[in-house]
């Protein structure tokens, strides 16, 4: 598929590794929603009263690279799920990875920040995942 190509969700995945190096990825159960924020580059204000013109300048400084939602349907007894909630306690960045069916995939490494669990009366009940992306990360 042409990287140009527009892509829908249908074939996507959500992975993990709880290994060592090299990775070895498991694939989240349940997953119907991955959704990226924006990485953000912050800035920091250099005018002094020397500025010309009274205009503020800036520069670069470090770089956030945002966070991950996954949303699954939630499965009780799933080992993968129980997994990631076992992660998250410990609190210690892990790789993960979303692939995007037979196109490509973006790589990070990332701490779990919460596992929430819905169970409304009348829908299927939701596994939400909120993670922090630590470090870069890369498009294959």
């Amino acid at each position: 598929m042409a990287q140009n190509t527009p892509i829908v969700g249908v074939g996507a995945s959500f992975q993990f590794s709880l290994t060592g190096s090299p990775p070895t990825y498991t694939t989240l159960n349940g997953v119907d929603t991955i959704t990226f924020s924006g990485d953000k580059v912050a800035t920091e204000k250099t005018t002094t009263m020397a500025s010309a013109g009274g205009v503020d300048t800036y520069i670069s400084s470090t770089q956030d690279t945002g966070s991950c939602d996954v949303k699954c349907f939630w499965y009780p007894a799933d080992t993968t799920q129980a997994s990631l909630e076992t992660t998250r306690l410990a609190g210690l960045p892990i790789p993960m990875k979303a692939s995007y069916g037979s196109s490509n995939s973006r790589s990070f490494s990332g701490i779990i920040e919460s596992m929430s669990v819905s169970h409304p009366l009348d829908k299927v009940a939701r596994l939400d995942i909120k993670i922090k992306l630590t470090g870069p990360w890369t498009l294959a």
